[in-house]
């Protein structure tokens, strides 16, 4: 498959694994979003070389909540403040791989959109922007997942003000089906476990994708689509 350490070639790959469950129109999807390394396109000012977008996906609100519960009382284990994060980068390499295997049993699948910029034919925006990179890069995450009749409600980690909400929406709302999400919410992670999730296994891919493997390896089972350019 090619030199990457994850999947494929430099040209745009999409693999899958399995399939989803069957999807009742009563059940709302759930999808976590967060990111490693940064969208910024300056590789000479100190810009990442890998952008990875991790889209957690939940097919009921009942594994949403399930698994939200699983790393509260898993929180509680640690003997950790209510509202202290689990962030890849600040969390020690012990913690990572239990926060991991925690999670492995939980109901979910992963849709993984990674961004390798050192690749000089890399298909970014035209405007070379780095707003518009992040956006271009979660609806290649979560177009994966998204159709006419999914209504999903997407978890983004991020303040971002009215104008930039009102551009994002619009964006997804013209590049996505019809009713692929029924609504968009921005959250502090620090209050979203879910996000949390995301940005544990974000981590755990961009880690893999400089050699060390050991933390995707715990969770890869549930990457059901992964695209890389």
């Amino acid at each position: 498959m090619g030199s990457s350490p994850i999947s494929g070639t430099n040209k745009m790959t999409s693999k899958k694994r399995g399939h989803f469950l069957f999807k009742s129109k009563l059940d709302i999807m759930i999808i976590a979003i967060d990111d490693s390394g940064d969208p910024g396109l300056k590789m000479d000012k100190g810009s990442s070389s890998y952008f990875v977008i991790v889209a957690a996906v939940f097919l009921t609100d009942h594994d949403a909540e399930a698994t939200a519960l699983k790393i509260e009382r898993f929180r509680q284990t640690l003997k950790w403040r209510e509202h202290h994060e689990f962030k890849f980068r600040k969390t020690s390499p012990e913690i990572r791989k239990a926060f991991l295997s925690e999670i492995n049993s939980c109901n979910f699948v992963l849709s993984v959109a990674v961004v390798d910029k050192t690749n000089t034919n890399v298909d970014t925006p035209s405007n070379r922007d780095a707003s518009s990179l992040y956006n271009t890069v979660i609806l290649r995450a979560i177009s994966q997942v998204l159709d006419e009749s999914t209504n999903a409600r997407v978890l983004i980690d991020g303040e971002g003000g009215s104008s930039y909400k009102r551009n994002v929406k619009t964006f997804f709302r013209q590049n996505l089906p019809k009713n692929a999400i029924k609504q968009i919410r921005y959250r502090d992670s620090k209050n979203d476990v879910l996000i949390q999730l995301a940005d544990m296994v974000a981590g755990s891919v961009n880690r893999s994708l400089t050699g060390d493997k050991e933390y995707l390896s715990i969770i890869k089972r549930h990457i059901n689509f992964l695209t890389k350019t």
